[in-house]
């Protein structure tokens, strides 16, 4: 007996973690990508988007496309880390690819870095 009451309270407690999990919003996605020459970082609250080319030898530089508009942060001396950050108008809960491409001078190419979607 308490055995069937056990499993009937776990039973119950696992459709109502499921039924909560389901009835959550969408939830939108902030990411952190990492594209070799540097990183791209999108944090949903606040729409904001931030590009980074990391600091080293010769001229660098990463960018990202998103909805038609390109987003580019250059690196071109030694000590000039740092990113350039943008508020990006999205529609909420609406998915976006996100597609990126880097550059570095001692290198001498550019590597296109694949696509990411996301929800905003």
């Amino acid at each position: 007996m308490l055995k069937n009451i056990v499993k009937t309270a776990v039973a119950g407690i696992g459709f109502a973690a499921a039924t909560l999990a389901i009835a959550q919003p969408a939830s939108a996605s902030s990411f952190s990508w990492n594209v070799g020459d540097g990183l791209i970082t999108y944090v949903d609250t606040g729409n904001r988007l931030c590009v980074e080319a990391y600091d080293s030898e010769g001229a660098r530089w990463v960018e990202v496309r998103i909805n038609g508009r390109t987003y580019r942060d250059n690196n071109n001396y030694y000590g000039d880390p740092g990113s350039l950050c943008w508020t990006v108008s999205l529609t909420e809960n609406a998915t976006y690819t996100a597609t990126a491409r880097s550059y570095w001078g001692e290198r001498g190419t550019t590597i296109s870095r694949g696509s990411r979607s996301f929800t905003a």
